[in-house]
């Protein structure tokens, strides 16, 4: 599960650094207000606002343009005015110098759209853009973005009196803009965030942050809607984990009045505040968001909320969960008592991520009888701190910076000397698979990493091989898998592992280090995961049990994992061999999913199968695909239901030790099902210790997986929400024990008070 690394909620009143203060929008005028239609001969009025032509900021002295090789282009197209129908194309590096009145943070809105009837061809063009040393865009292209339109919004820490916004094009090829914005933001409020157990101010005016995600939540039809400070709402409808559990809401956004006590339309438009999701009954556990994010970034989360749902009877008190993880209890009554449903208000996080899926959710705190939570908007930017770029890596980065200052010539050695070593690498390899990530081991290395493959280093034995623990000449552990000359995983599965594990990158699966390919020997060398196996977690000898949460956070880690197989590549990649001995545990229990010895690819997108040999491990096979030969996505779910099942019983898929009809646990677990017994297969261990909605709620689920018919399963994004409540139910069960507990405390304490006193 993701952990919050950086978090904390903010006062309602404390205005983050892009709500430009508590203003009302007559008081609020930039000190610096570009509106830029780049290769216009006229004024352009675009949603709103008016944009100006180059000449007239150069005419004031407030612009300056310095490009050796540029021309300006506009459509023939007779549609109205927009800021899209004329561009300023350059061939060569080319910058923009703003004049820049009132330091500090401003908003960098960039605006591109390829126009088609220009001779040269605009849409394969690569964009870089840099604005004072941070790269906004790297090599972007609009062949790979798929889309018409694009806008990016920034906001960056101006220090000084002008502005380079300079664009670089590829070599041999050409970039372009049609719009820029720059705009001054009033005020400079900072941030706390939590690390570990220490306070740390987070001015965000000295970061550089790209918005990422901006939701006006409950407004399924979107219109193009004037926002005072010029961004951009869209609906949340798409982000919906599940749209059946969430109902539309909304009232006359004239009724809601501006409060100086509370936010203003600057801190969002009334629009958004008008319009929020809620549940659509009481059966439903709680709302989710789910939004694809780079791993390993800070982002700042914004949460609007204003109460258009509830009554006096009924209050508004519910759960925010950020990343799976618990964020604040929410009580929109609590500020002034029932007069609070007039003002408007907000709660401001950071997360640190290190999955490539962000959620947010709200959930009725049951405790308080509370039946319902809402939502009305969302903001979620990428926070840049020590690393000052947005889009790019280091590589790119450094390109960019020897450019500017050897020239043209210095970017081509260094793209030469790069490609010689990414092909001397893939020589080395032996396939074309295996990219630059993937080390290649000698012999001995791996030889003195292990002892000479001392017994005593083995940590267990799979069908590839015998998997030893070793330590590198520089002290780094990892874990060697050699392969056994008689398994029946040969070269192909080899391959098969490192061409895979070398494009994928996530939390939650195993990472691959490097591989040896010597003397006729495959070894293959991965991190090393402290804690073994979720198997031996389960039923292992000389291990402590695992409790309930933790159970349910190695459960959804894993799902994460398995959701990113399946829907993070074209085709998405079907593991084949999920099973509990192959999920292993980091020294935090971070789980990883592991052995991609016989993965697949998964079926391309006309087509709802691919068709292939029957390879998996007895007791998690899917019974549809041992029939057909017919391997999907939902075989995976298939072998993770019998996970949730060995996590709930304690027990392994199949052990011939146990009686006859008790040798498979599925249909143990089916027997005891249907004789309304099945408290009896339960990991004794979480008798007492587990939250019994949250247990049946993943028993139910696991059930769902084990479907016989592959359509009647879930996907893995539905069974990653289903985890999360379940572990909801199970944390908000404990802080109400805890309360319940600190009530006693205090009820005996004030006994033996009165004893005493008596």
């Amino acid at each position: 599960m993701g952990k919050l690394e950086l978090l904390i909620w903010m006062p309602f009143a404390l205005a983050f650094l892009l709500s430009m203060g508590n203003q009302s929008s007559s008081q609020f005028i930039p000190a610096d207000n570009y509106l830029l239609a780049c290769g216009s001969s006229v004024n352009i009025t675009f949603q709103g606002r008016k944009f100006f032509p180059e000449s007239v900021y150069e005419n004031n002295d407030e612009l300056e343009l310095k490009s050796q090789k540029s021309v300006a282009v506009t459509s023939d197209s007779s549609s109205p005015a927009s800021i899209y129908q004329s561009a300023r194309i350059f061939q060569g590096r080319a910058s923009y110098i703003f004049t820049i009145e009132q330091l500090g943070q401003h908003w960098i809105r960039l605006y591109f759209s390829p126009l088609p009837e220009f001779h040269q061809n605009m849409s394969s063009a690569s964009i870089t853009a840099i604005a004072d040393g941070v790269v906004l865009l790297n090599n972007f292209s609009f062949m790979e973005y798929g889309g018409s339109n694009l806008i990016k919004e920034y906001a960056i820490d101006i220090t000084s009196p002008t502005l380079a916004l300079t664009f670089i094009p590829s070599a041999n090829s050409l970039v372009f803009v049609n719009a820029i914005e720059v705009v001054s933001i009033a005020g400079d409020h900072g941030i706390y965030a939590i690390n570990n157990t220490s306070v740390h101010s987070l001015s965000l005016s000295k970061f550089a942050l790209e918005t990422v995600y901006r939701l006006d939540v409950g407004d399924e039809s979107l219109t193009t809607r004037n926002d005072d400070l010029g961004r951009d709402w869209e609906s949340d409808e798409k982000y919906m984990a599940s749209n059946s559990r969430a109902l539309n809401v909304s009232v006359d956004p004239e009724a809601i009045q501006d409060n100086p006590r509370s936010v203003t339309h600057l801190t969002a438009p009334k629009w958004v505040y008008a319009t929020a999701k809620a549940m659509a009954d009481a059966r439903s556990r709680n709302l989710s968001w789910v939004f694809p994010v780079n791993p390993n970034n800070n982002y700042f989360v914004r949460v609007h909320f204003w109460d258009i749902i509830s009554n006096l009877e009924n209050y508004a008190i519910f759960i925010l969960f950020i990343d799976g993880a618990y964020a604040t209890r929410v009580d929109l009554y609590s500020q002034e008592s029932y007069s609070y449903i007039y003002e408007r208000h907000h709660m401001d996080f950071v997360v640190s991520t290190r999955g490539n899926n962000l959620t947010v959710t709200v959930a009725p705190d049951r405790t308080a009888n509370s039946t319902n939570a809402t939502m009305n908007g969302l903001e979620i930017m990428k926070i840049v701190t020590e690393v000052r770029t947005l889009d790019g890596r280091a590589l790119a980065k450094l390109s960019v910076i020897l450019g500017s200052i050897f020239g043209a010539t210095a970017f081509l050695v260094l793209f030469a000397v790069t490609s010689y070593y990414l092909k001397t690498c893939r020589s080395q390899a032996s396939s074309r698979a295996i990219t630059r990530s993937c080390r290649l081991f000698t012999l001995q290395e791996i030889s003195e990493a292990t002892n000479n493959f001392d017994e005593c280093l083995l940590l267990g034995e799979g069908g590839f091989g015998k998997v030893y623990e070793g330590t590198m000449n520089d002290g780094e552990k990892v874990a060697i898998k050699v392969a056994n000359a008689q398994s029946r995983q040969g070269l192909r599965e080899f391959r098969n592992e490192i061409e895979l594990l070398s494009k994928l990158s996530h939390k939650n699966l195993v990472s691959l280090m490097g591989y040896c390919n010597e003397e006729t020997q495959m070894i293959l060398v991965y991190e090393f995961l402290a804690n073994g196996s979720l198997s031996g977690h389960l039923y292992g000898t000389n291990f402590l049990p695992l409790s309930w949460k933790q159970r349910l956070e190695i459960c959804i880690g894993t799902a994460k994992g398995l959701h990113y197989l399946h829907t993070g590549a074209a085709q998405g990649i079907i593991h084949r061999d999920v099973k509990t001995a192959n999920i292993l545990l980091n020294e935090n229990f971070v789980p990883k999913v592991a052995d991609f010895g016989i993965s697949r690819k998964g079926p391309p997108l006309e087509k709802s199968h691919v068709t292939t040999l029957v390879k998996g491990s007895f007791g998690y096979l899917d019974p549809e695909y041992f029939r057909t030969k017919y391997l999907t996505e939902k075989s995976d779910v298939f072998s993770f239901g019998m996970v949730l099942m060995e996590v709930i019983c304690g027990k392994p898929a199949i052990d011939d030790t146990r009686p006859t009809e008790h040798i498979n646990l599925a249909r143990w677990a089916s027997s005891c099902q249907d004789k309304d017994t099945f408290y009896e297969i339960i990991d004794p261990n979480l008798m007492g210790k587990v939250n019994l909605d949250s247990l049946n709620k993943v028993r139910e689920l696991a059930w769902k997986c084990l479907e016989e018919s592959r359509t009647n399963r879930p996907p893995m994004g539905y069974v990653l929400c289903e985890l999360e409540d379940a572990l909801h139910i199970e944390l908000a069960s404990r802080i109400q024990q805890v309360s319940m507990d600190c009530a006693i405390d205090v009820v005996v304490e004030n006994g033996i008070k009165d004893e005493k006193e008596q």
